[in-house]
């Protein structure tokens, strides 16, 4: 008879099961859980939070008194096209050093974990300056953009789930004090101007701006504090001061689109947080996808309700009216668009149109997937549904086997991807938040899956071999 070899090291003893124990419920893989958790050096910690800063435009805007948002007009009343050379410089160097940290980390081979439509999307936009009325500044901007997809690329293999949350929630908390300093202090830059409103917009360009933040920090302050939930009484205090200070400044740029996504955000938080069991997985996906479906029906059916009660006019302050003109534009050229970023640039551009019949000078679509459809056509649209089909497919696919929670964090930006490019357009947009910020998710939750194929399967009724708590395939003699 044999004897039961002793375990020699804490993780191996904290395998073995005991004597006439229940079998043990199925844990996270370690490879996830550590993986959510993951932050990277020091010197990229730096890097990846400037250039969070640095995508949601803010303090930019103000040290260089040109914010992006606020038009800047020709004579004649077009919008200025052309870029800011020490920003576009700032971006290069930020790009560059993304680059070279991807290939001396990771190797070449890290690329792999890029999203292929979300790759191909880029390839497009590039090749639409074929097209583009104005081939220089799609090319030049296409160049941002592929800059955009890298970073995001860097930051996803950088960061796990709960630390990237983390990141942006300490960032947005930076931003939240600054500007709130900002609009008490230097009101002619901290404000909109007075025919606008007044309300804030602090270190951005623009109220929306302050908003998004916000709404972003607060989701991703909640969902660190119920995935790691803080028992030191003095850090609960200073973790709802700083979701104060969020709150007060989104409340103050009286965005109304940041505050639906900021209540949605939340809100789907403690739902995918409330229960860890896999079975809850299709309730949260789907049952997600119902509230928002009929949130939108029985908004359609209030509308002039709605819209008073939040203080718009029935055409969401003009929004409507672009949409209309926009898909009129959009029957034209249908499949391949009007060339990446130029369908608003100058006085020639077929945006032009809608200045000289409105009187109104926007530069966007004010709607993500419209403005996706005018860039680079349905497409381009196509090709970002792939990937966010994609997206999906993997959420489901490892959320189940990750009872740690983090993994649904991509849940609720899945969510909040939609919602932010409903009334705003900010999807396919370069040296713009959300495409950065869906790359590095893309990249991190395909990351995730593939560690997960590679880590063995325990036979039935075995546990897995551990090394330093980590599974390992067993050699077969």
């Amino acid at each position: 008879m044999s004897a039961t070899p002793f375990p020699r090291n804490r993780a191996a003893l904290a395998a073995a099961p005991a004597a006439g124990a229940p079998p043990a419920r199925p844990r996270t893989p370690p490879l996830l859980r550590s993986a959510a958790d993951l932050t990277p050096s020091l010197f990229d910690q730096v890097v990846c939070a400037i250039g969070l800063i640095l995508l949601w435009d803010a303090l930019l805007s103000v040290m260089m008194s040109a914010p992006s948002q606020r038009f800047i007009l020709r004579a004649g009343g077009a919008p200025e096209s052309s870029g800011d050379t020490i920003k576009q410089l700032i971006f290069a160097g930020l790009y560059a050093t993304a680059l070279l940290r991807i290939v001396m980390l990771h190797g070449v081979r890290a690329f792999r974990y890029l999203s292929i439509p979300m790759a191909l999307m880029v390839v497009l936009a590039i090749a639409s300056s074929q097209w583009s009325h104005d081939p220089s500044l799609t090319i030049r901007r296409s160049v941002a953009l592929v800059g955009t997809t890298i970073f995001g690329l860097y930051v996803g293999l950088s960061y796990g789930e709960v630390a990237l949350a983390r990141l942006i929630h300490r960032a947005v908390f930076v931003l939240a004090v600054l500007s709130a300093l900002l609009a008490v202090g230097l009101p002619s830059y901290g404000l909109m101007p007075a025919e606008q409103g007044s309300q804030w917009r602090g270190v951005f360009s623009h109220k929306n701006g302050l908003g998004d933040a916000m709404a972003f920090g607060l989701t991703a302050g909640l969902f660190v504090l119920r995935s790691r939930p803080v028992t030191d009484t003095l850090a609960l205090v200073w973790r709802l001061g700083t979701f104060a200070i969020m709150a007060g400044c989104l409340a103050m740029s009286g965005s109304a689109t940041a505050l639906i996504v900021a209540t949605a955000g939340m809100t789907l938080v403690m739902l995918v947080t409330h229960r860890q069991d896999a079975g809850s997985l299709a309730l949260e996906l789907y049952g997600g996808t119902m509230v928002i479906m009929l949130a939108a029906i029985f908004a359609l059916l209030n509308l002039e309700s709605i819209t008073a009660l939040l203080g718009r006019d029935i055409t969401l302050t003009g929004r409507t009216l672009i949409w209309d003109f926009a898909i009129r534009m959009i029957e034209q050229q249908p499949v391949l668009g009007y060339g990446f970023s130029a369908f608003w640039s100058g006085l020639d551009a077929p945006g032009a149109l809608f200045w000289r019949t409105s009187g109104r000078f926007d530069i966007h679509a004010h709607n993500g997937f419209i403005q996706t459809t005018l860039d680079v056509g349905l497409l381009g649209l196509g090709l970002f549904l792939v990937a966010y089909v994609i997206y999906l497919s993997r959420i489901a696919r490892i959320v189940p086997v990750d009872r740690s929670g983090a993994a649904r964090w991509h849940i609720v930006f899945a969510m909040m991807l939609l919602l932010g490019n409903v009334a705003e357009s900010s999807l396919l947009i370069q040296n713009g938040l959300l495409w950065f910020l869906f790359t590095a998710f893309q990249t991190r939750l395909a990351k995730t899956v593939h560690a997960h194929v590679l880590t063995p399967r325990p036979a039935a009724g075995r546990r897995p071999k551990l090394q330093n708590g980590i599974p390992v395939a067993e050699s077969r003699s």
